[in-house]
């Protein structure tokens, strides 16, 4: 996720976003090192990325017009692509060696290709299908399918719909997402806030409103505590305050967005951590739990580091010189008709098995 402005303006950058991200990767990580045992702390961490998404990218449209959208567009595939079929394929491809493909590998393949994996797969790891490739490695893409969506749809709502910069229709949508518990809630909430900073100024930065945040967020904690079958319908407000708390504009440092650089790969790829680090453990059964732990974060920051440098950092470095309108509005093409692709062909899958 781009923290510049595609509209007027000059750019805008959040340097704690960028410590808050790896921060959320690595919660991820450790989760499925089994550092962490409650699943709904991992979720937690994806639904924090969800509503910075909706707080970025809402402001990112909100500063723009519909001439910008091939620029959007363009930016979003350059972004998100490469880091994500890189990772795609060397789970679907790594599964290979272990086991052949059959009509899962195929189906679940097509999802994760076209952004639909929500749509068609559970991300409650109680419910994972066994046949999912390479032990369920790729169980994480759900959310970048998530994410490609709001993409995609966000700019028809912001730009094209009379309503899309009311703060009454994002507050509707995200009150909707969350009694239906979708995983949609945390990114209407930070649009809405994005909305609100742009009537309104920086009103999550005045007077009592950082210590409301943060009373929230508390009150989330205890709420969770107390209800947790409620976890989908708590977690949003908690995202969302944590996002706000964290939202101030400054300076932007190479440390720092390295550090949130590296976050995307490591989130895609931190099962290759987790995997050779579970092998190595093995050899210390009195401390492999911890061996587990410590080995998977060096491996994969390690690994990530590696990733960002060869792939994320090239592609951001020359995705300038590469954007002609032309081919942001292909990106544009491609990507809608991926959905529908996933969404029709889902649907037919579904119906073939009734």
């Amino acid at each position: 996720m781009s923290q510049s402005k595609i509209g007027m303006g000059a750019p805008e950058y959040f340097p704690a976003f960028d410590w808050l991200r790896l921060g959320l990767a690595l919660t991820v990580a450790l989760f499925h090192a089994g550092a962490v045992t409650d699943e709904n702390i991992g979720n937690f961490a994806v639904q924090v990325f969800f509503a910075l998404s909706g707080w970025l990218i809402g402001g990112i449209l909100l500063d723009s017009d519909a001439s910008a959208l091939p620029r959007f567009y363009f930016n979003r595939a350059a972004r998100i692509w490469a880091p994500y079929f890189f990772a795609v394929a060397l789970v679907f491809g790594m599964s290979l060696m272990s086991e052949p493909a059959d009509a899962h590998w195929f189906e679940y393949l097509f999802y994760d290709v076209t952004f639909t994996h929500n749509w068609f797969i559970s991300p409650r790891i109680e419910e994972i299908n066994a046949d999912l490739p390479l032990r369920g490695a790729g169980i994480i893409f759900w959310s970048l399918s998530v994410e490609e969506q709001f993409y995609l749809f966000a700019p028809l709502m912001i730009l094209f719909a009379r309503w899309g910069r009311m703060p009454t229709m994002w507050a509707a949508l995200a009150v909707f997402a969350i009694v239906l518990e979708t995983f949609y809630g945390s990114i209407a909430l930070g649009v809405l806030a994005a909305v609100l900073r742009r009537r309104f100024g920086d009103w999550h930065l005045k007077g009592m409103a950082p210590a409301l945040f943060a009373a929230v967020f508390l009150l989330c904690v205890f709420l969770y505590a107390r209800f947790p079958e409620e976890y989908l319908r708590i977690a949003p407000f908690a995202a969302v305050s944590a996002v706000l708390l964290l939202a101030r504009a400054g300076k932007k440092s190479r440390i720092g967005a390295f550090a949130g650089g590296v976050s995307y790969p490591l989130y895609l790829n931190q099962w290759i951590g987790v995997f050779f680090a579970r092998e190595i453990a093995l050899d210390f059964p009195d401390h492999q739990l911890i061996v587990t732990v410590l080995l998977s974060v060096i491996l994969n920051l390690a690994i990530a580091s590696l990733l960002y440098l060869a792939i994320d950092a090239q592609v951001r470095k020359r995705r300038n010189e590469w954007f002609t309108p032309a081919r942001g509005r292909a990106a544009a093409m491609i990507a809608y008709g991926l959905i529908i692709l996933g969404g029709v062909g889902g649907l037919l899958i579904a119906l073939m098995r009734l």
